[in-house]
């Protein structure tokens, strides 16, 4: 015979009820199954007890938040409690099972800041008699006593007639809630003498049933952490204008009032702002300015955002700030799950490596050839100015790092091992024993810790020079002219003054690039160098500070071995000799005087 849907059985022969729950359910019951005890090992008898049992799991899979199972199990104890205790083992199984589910619930709710009790009038009461029921049968059933079987009556709210262990542990438990709450909604200066009653310096706990305004959320979540929780910030600051435009969407709702439907309802307009492009200025201040104005004007002329954007940025955004409202009890809902995305949003492009005769057009501007002086590095000229900016597209092309691994280089970190000269881009020398967190280097993950062989063509235009001279004059960065960027969270960005270059040069001096290139594409360029050598594949994700698989975190971990190094030192492919051409040449002009030298640091 078939088993029936729902119904499992352990090793140990016991049947029991099992549904796999969605992601909404899963984050309510906190476990991807709900699995209920039949209490038999007999087959035909599970079968009998499972659709009782499934009365109210299907009913409780479905609730879409704490507050709609806390009213499922409400109406549940109504009715059993009005039935009275229990006659049968099948009633009692189907009893205990649910008893065990409302346990779980209560934690749960109780976890989240949930005042369920207060909610549900009477709950504390109708679970204590509830459990009696169960307790007094589950004895007679045992000893073949028959069932009194009599309709409970419910006392009234504050009787003392409720004398068992768990009616007083619930009761104590809605008495704190209820307590609690009191304190944490009263007016501040009720609030603050009622506090210090309770432990001395200790602050109240947030609660979601106090009303909070989500504008006044978002002041919260926004406000600079202490030391000790600087981590968690991170990204708090990007969340502002998508957080900002739900406030907008909503009206500056009260948050615990934000439901299922309402969080649907901003699914849709999150992929119907438009990019500020084309946008006029006094409509381009807010998201929700911006949203508004094609609600009003049309589409016609604006650009749609990139899928991208909508999920990296804003669907990240807002749920960064529902998860910390949750987790600091704000927010007794369950996190949204944002999924709309229109047709017509625009893909994301993805980044292909310059081709040679780009590049070759990009060495021959006047900022490698001569330029006109320090500022008007793009007009041609007979001035010869090795920048930051300079060093940054060179070293990026010809060793494939990242601009922001190239903007915070230190004198310290140009090496050599007697023949090979390397940037040792390593968070700090672990032959040397541990360093606190806070001296570690800077980046972007665990895998961009290693090092990478300098091209020779670098050192023939003078890279080793200006560190030299640089390290002479008591200077601990190789480029003390590239500024660094610090964001509204306090994390440093070093690519700024380079990614600002490339925006300028790609648009205002080179003209017809393809859409597809930008300043990743010299990484992209020196992997396909990398790849067009048959290096080893753990060797290039080495140099490029990619994560590999576990193998690749096997082996040497300090510097190359001299073979591979000797190996990529010696890449030297047509565009190769083509760059060495065009940018020596210049170097020898400024040498012989033919162009003037000038320099960007003291």
């Amino acid at each position: 015979m078939a088993r029936p849907s729902y119904l499992a059985r352990s090793p140990s022969g016991r049947y029991y009820l099992q549904r796999r729950l969605g992601k909404s359910a899963n984050q309510i019951f906190g476990q991807a199954v709900l699995r209920v005890s039949l209490r038999t090992g007999d087959f035909q008898e599970a079968r009998r007890r499972l659709p009782m049992m499934l009365d109210w799991a299907n009913q409780a899979v479905a609730a879409p938040d704490l507050e709609a199972l806390g009213r499922l199990f409400d109406q549940q104890l109504k009715r059993h409690v009005e039935e009275g205790e229990p006659r049968d083992d099948r009633t009692l199984a189907v009893r205990l099972g649910l008893e065990h589910q409302i346990r779980n619930f209560m934690l749960r709710a109780n976890e989240r800041g949930f005042l369920f009790a207060r909610l549900f009038e009477g709950f504390a009461y109708r679970w204590g008699d509830f459990v009696n029921q169960n307790k007094d049968a589950e004895a007679n059933l045992a000893a073949g006593l028959p069932s009194a079987f009599t309709p409970a009556v419910l006392p009234v709210v504050g009787s003392p007639a409720l004398g068992s262990v768990d009616v007083g542990f619930i009761r104590n438990l809605v008495q704190q809630e209820l307590a609690a709450k009191e304190v944490r909604c009263l007016p501040i200066d009720t609030a603050t003498t009622a506090v210090v009653t309770q432990q001395e310096g200790e602050p109240p706990i947030p609660s979601a049933s106090c009303p909070h305004r989500m504008a006044d959320l978002l002041e919260k979540f926004l406000a600079p952490p202490d030391r000790k929780r600087a981590r968690n910030f991170k990204g708090r600051p990007e969340a502002k204008p998508i957080v900002q435009f739900a406030i907008d969407f909503f009206k500056d709702p009260i948050l615990e009032q934000i439901g299922p439907a309402q969080w649907a309802a901003l699914d849709e307009p999150l992929s119907d702002i438009p990019h500020p492009t084309n946008v006029p200025r006094n409509h381009a201040h807010s998201l929700f300015a911006r949203y508004k104005y094609a609600q009003d004007h049309g589409w016609d002329d604006l650009v749609r955002l990139t899928e991208k954007t909508l999920k990296s940025r804003y669907w990240y955004g807002l749920y960064k700030f529902i998860d910390w409202a949750i987790a600091e009890r704000f927010y007794s809902g369950v996190r949204p799950k944002f999924e709309c995305i229109d047709p017509e949003n625009l893909a994301s492009l993805p980044r292909d490596a310059f081709e040679d005769e780009e590049i070759l057009r990009i060495l021959r501007l006047p900022l490698f050839t001569g330029c006109l002086n320090r500022t008007n590095v793009w007009k041609p000229g007979v001035c010869f100015v090795q920048s930051a900016i300079y060093w940054g597209y060179l070293v990026c092309l010809f060793t494939g790092m990242r601009p922001g691994e190239v903007g915070q280089l230190e004198c310290a970190q140009i090496r050599t091992d007697g023949t090979f000269f390397y940037f040792d881009l390593r968070p700090f020398e672990a032959r040397n024993g541990r360093v606190a967190l806070q001296d570690l280097r800077n980046l972007k993950t665990n895998a961009a810790g290693r090092v990478i062989p300098i091209n020779p063509l670098l050192i023939e235009l003078g890279l080793l020079d200006r560190m030299q001279e640089l390290s002479d004059q008591g200077e601990k960065r190789v480029f003390p002219e590239w500024e660094q960027y610090v964001r509204r969270d306090g994390t440093v960005r070093w690519s700024q003054p380079l990614s600002k270059s490339w925006q300028y040069l790609k648009n205002k001096v080179l003209t017809g690039l393809r859409a597809d290139v930008s300043l990743y594409s010299t990484r992209h360029f020196f992997a396909d160098i990398l790849d067009s050598h048959s290096i080893a594949q753990r060797t290039r994700d080495r140099i490029l500070g990619h994560v590999g698989d576990v193998r690749g975190r096997y082996g040497r971990k300090g510097i190359l071995d001299p073979t591979v190094a000797a190996q990529i030192e010696s890449l030297e492919p047509a565009i190769m000799k083509s760059a060495r051409e065009i940018l020596l040449s210049a170097k020898q002009k400024a040498d012989r005087g033919e162009l003037t030298i000038l320099r960007t640091y003291r």
